[in-house]
């Protein structure tokens, strides 16, 4: 998977903001200063559901929402984001970011026919970041085939294989190489949709 190529994009996005700093749900927990989720397994700071943050409002400076909107319940997304809002200062800024319906690989993510995962494409997205009050400020979409090709290979072999022999199977890394490497290269089919908003 291209997640270093994420994580690198994110922390790109998120370098210019100073303060406090919540991930909600969110893989890039090493960019944040709490993180939360509802799995405990991931080792959370907090335990909670997007729809109910257990915080003060207006106390965060950005909040990292990166690669969750697309498993949410469907037309829940508004709502999630309204109380992400409501945890981030009138000055802040919330960092999201989803698969792109756009780009046609995304048909063949294993993501999408196993867990449900939504493509969205941009004006889909900032239409459901406008009903939340929010406003686009940055918008850009990045990776590439090699992000499809990656999931589909630990898919169909490291996923499966891990079934039968019981032990997590390593992302193939000449694939993660270059899937990673697209996320340098924005373009309108690319894999993932990164947007910063504001208030």
């Amino acid at each position: 998977m291209g997640l270093l190529g994420r994580l690198r994009v994110i922390d790109q996005l998120a370098s210019n903001r100073r303060g406090f700093s919540l991930s909600v749900g969110s893989k890039s927990t090493r960019l944040a200063d709490l993180n939360i989720d509802i799995e405990r397994k991931v080792s959370p700071d907090i335990v909670a559901t997007v729809f109910h943050l257990p915080l003060r409002s207006e106390i965060f400076d950005t909040v990292l929402f990166t690669d969750v909107i697309q498993y949410l319940p469907f037309n829940s997304e508004t709502q999630a984001l309204l109380e992400l809002k409501r945890c981030s200062k009138k000055t802040g800024r919330i960092i999201l970011s989803a698969p792109n319906s756009v780009a046609l690989f995304t048909l063949l993510d294993p993501d999408r026919w196993l867990f449900g995962n939504r493509p969205y494409t941009l004006e889909r997205l900032s239409g459901i970041l406008s009903r939340a009050g929010l406003r686009v400020e940055l918008a850009t979409t990045l990776g590439g085939i090699w992000e499809g090709i990656g999931l589909l290979a630990y898919y169909f072999t490291g996923y499966l294989l891990s079934r039968f022999i019981g032990r997590e199977m390593p992302y193939p890394l000449m694939v993660a190489k270059l899937a990673d490497a697209q996320y340098d290269h924005a373009g309108k089919k690319g894999y993932t949709i990164f947007i910063v908003c504001s208030h």
